[in-house]
């Protein structure tokens, strides 16, 4: 559980980055989009920190978690407003629909904090894993009934976008944001919606993880297709940014699984991944001199130019 809010926290904070940067590094004429794509990053870091509090509390906690319990549900359904007004906004039909879907999300959530019970009747805090309740009352419904909707039409936005781009840097671009968009909303509607409906909340952290693919995808279309128009300082530390994490993430995955396979599926103790963490973060930050270092060592093997050139000519 110590790799996964890790794994949580670097994600969280690979969001929140990437939606400040975005935003303060566009252009006017991408303001506005800019900062939907940064509320929608504001909301998924209170998702996932809503997640990973639920994961790791304990009986000491008291009703302090039925607050995150709460977050989660309603951080979720802004997430989606602010990534629909993100894909669609340009257009005058986006605007409507996001103005539409973001009464519904405020209705839901007023009934939520007003009313809890009628999303969940009780929450279990235990070694063997937290657990909610579910209450499928008529607003739990309308929830899902929220998703069921907003998805499919950021999809259509996002066809729609795509159609009617002539651009084929862009049309590239919006292959890779649906196709990253589509992997994490049927990985987030398995574990984070269908599951939980059957009793299983051990595996929620796996769809704040999937948000990371729409994320890194994103990112790289903005890099590759400039699908939005960033000053170059910004992207040069966006992309910094997510390059550290995205290598903190795939090393602590390979660390775990490593580590597990030598001492019989255990799992390491929180100083071994927070020290494991932090010798990633040195080790990245040390790149570019280790790189000029290389260069220096290729260079003194391959010898000077001018020395190669004098023995060809002797």
């Amino acid at each position: 559980m110590q790799l996964i809010i890790i794994l949580l926290a670097t994600v969280s904070i690979l969001t929140f980055l990437s939606g400040a940067i975005v935003f303060f590094g566009s252009t006017k004429g991408n303001r506005v989009r800019s900062a939907w794509y940064f509320a929608a990053a504001i909301f998924a870091t209170i998702w996932m920190t809503s997640i990973s509090i639920f994961l790791i509390a304990g009986p000491s906690w008291g009703s302090i978690v039925k607050y995150f319990i709460e977050w989660t549900f309603i951080s979720a359904m802004f997430l989606d407003v602010a990534f629909l007004a993100f894909v669609s906004w340009k257009a005058k039909y986006g605007r409507i629909l996001t103005a539409i879907f973001f009464l519904f999300a405020l209705t839901v959530s007023a009934f939520i904090i007003a009313k809890p019970e009628l999303m969940f009747t009780s929450y279990n805090i235990s070694p063997a894993g937290n657990t909610i309740a579910l209450n499928v009352s008529p607003v739990y419904i309308a929830y899902i009934a929220f998703f069921a909707t907003i998805l499919p039409a950021m999809l259509v936005n996002l066809l729609l976008h795509y159609s009617r781009t002539t651009s084929k840097r862009k049309r590239s671009g919006d292959i890779v944001t649906m196709a990253s968009f589509g992997v994490s909303s049927l990985i987030t509607l398995a574990f984070d919606v269908v599951m939980p409906l059957m009793g299983r909340w051990d595996l929620v952290w796996m769809g704040p993880l999937a948000l990371a693919i729409t994320i890194i995808a994103v990112y790289y279309t903005i890099l590759r297709y400039r699908t939005l128009n960033l000053n170059s300082i910004w992207l040069k530390f966006f992309s910094y940014i997510v390059i550290v994490a995205s290598i903190a993430i795939i090393y602590m995955i390979i660390f775990s699984i490593i580590f597990a396979g030598m001492f019989r599926g255990a799992t390491p103790s929180s100083e071994v991944i927070i020290l494991n963490f932090v010798m990633v973060f040195i080790f990245v930050i040390l790149m570019p001199a280790i790189n000029n270092l290389v260069t220096y060592v290729r260079s003194l093997i391959n010898g000077d130019p001018e020395d190669t050139k004098e023995k060809a000519e002797k």
